[in-house]
């Protein structure tokens, strides 16, 4: 059936195919591959034998129930299905830059482009901050102080992330993604489907009314657009081989 065989070559080429191969999501940190030469551009290594295994990541991996979006335990239904959403979308970005080198994660395509390394600290970036808007309660103008001296080259990017988002290894960048989430999902265990839904004070975009719900629902739809962007930039590295796989 054309829909099956269409359904079977999204999950293969998904950010969790990896799965259906049976590779390991917990073993050691993840190894990033040889640099490349002095004198030679930066290119992905070829594919090893066995993959790299997937980072740790928060909350604990189950693989029976990854696909399965709703409810999770530890946590009101709306709340955890927001939650199984935002373990989903983790992969997404962990599972293609596991094996990415410093170069790879440096490499600017131009002086306006973003480098993967640089898109990926401005996730955990965007996470810290919704937690404040939502857990901490906070409402600003514009970046507090504090935020802006940790956070504000990987929340803004452009010049200032270009000139300082640069030199880790892929074990910076998962740490503090996963750091972020662990965070997240602490505070979530917290609070319950009145506080997720109820309408706030504040305007939301467009001046109508805005959830806690639809914050977080924005964290996770942009992880889905920046995860994009990094396999764009992925497939597009000197010496990538080109695939078939669509994007």
């Amino acid at each position: 059936m054309h829909y099956a065989s269409t359904r079977r070559t999204f999950l293969a080429h998904s950010a969790l195919g990896v799965l259906a191969a049976g590779v390991p999501l917990f073993g050691q940190g993840a190894q990033t591959a040889r640099p490349a030469s002095s004198g030679q551009s930066p290119a992905p290594a070829p594919p090893p034998a066995k993959r790299t295994p997937m980072p740790r990541t928060a909350p604990p991996y189950d693989k029976a129930t990854i696909n399965m979006i709703g409810p999770r335990p530890g946590y009101t239904p709306q709340i955890g299905t927001m939650v199984s959403m935002l373990t989903w979308m983790e992969g997404a970005v962990l599972g293609p830059t596991r094996d990415l080198t410093q170069e790879q994660l440096d490499y600017l395509f131009d002086k306006n482009a973003n480098t993967i390394g640089a898109l990926m600290l401005h996730l955990a970036a965007t996470e810290v901050l919704y937690q404040r808007i939502t857990f901490g309660n906070e409402n600003f103008d514009k970046l507090p102080a504090d935020y802006e001296a940790k956070w504000g080259p990987a929340m803004n990017l452009g010049a200032a992330g270009r000139a300082t988002i640069k030199g880790h290894d892929v074990a910076y960048y998962q740490d503090a993604l996963r750091e972020a989430r662990e965070k997240t999902l602490a505070e979530f265990a917290k609070k319950d489907d009145a506080w997720f839904t109820t309408a706030l004070k504040e305007p939301g975009w467009g001046g109508g009314p805005v959830n806690n719900y639809c914050l977080w629902f924005h964290v996770c739809e942009h992880i889905s657009h920046h995860s994009g962007q990094i396999d764009f930039l992925i497939k597009r590295l000197p010496g990538a081989k080109s695939d078939d796989a669509a994007g």
